[in-house]
């Protein structure tokens, strides 16, 4: 018998994932979360950050933004308030939002809130440009 998970990603807006993986590694809310055939039943807040999903031949990344992640009797379900797929992003379009947010930001005073929501925005993005140039 092989020992893998059930994997379902789903946003609001569509299902972006499904399928079998033998290892599948979330971003919670406070750090990494991995998981593998057996694992306890779980519900996890969901951070920023990337979603690593190893299959027998292949590893697909995500990049999820918030949500809830359970696991119970070999079906993980990821419940994200945004999810991307490593084919569905564009390094060179990141890249240039990134310098623009960049510019924009460095227009601002240092302790306005709109900088801060830039900041959160360049972060999101920082994460999508790494899973786009894996």
């Amino acid at each position: 018998m092989e020992r893998v998970i059930n994997c379902s990603i789903l946003t609001p807006e569509k299902q972006i994932y499904e399928g079998q993986v033998g290892f599948a590694v979330v971003q919670a809310h406070d750090g990494e979360m991995g998981f593998l055939y057996g694992h306890s039943p779980l519900i996890s807040k969901l951070g920023i950050g990337e979603v690593r999903l190893n299959n027998p031949k292949s590893v697909d990344y995500l990049v999820i933004e918030g949500g809830v992640v359970e696991i119970k009797d070999n079906r993980l379900i990821v419940l994200a308030e945004k999810a991307f797929k490593k084919s569905d992003l564009s390094a060179q379009e990141l890249e240039s939002k990134l310098k623009e947010l960049d510019a924009q930001m460095d227009q601002m005073s240092k302790f306005s809130e709109e900088k801060f929501e830039l900041k959160n925005e360049k972060d999101k993005l920082k994460v999508r440009l790494k899973v786009a140039k894996r």
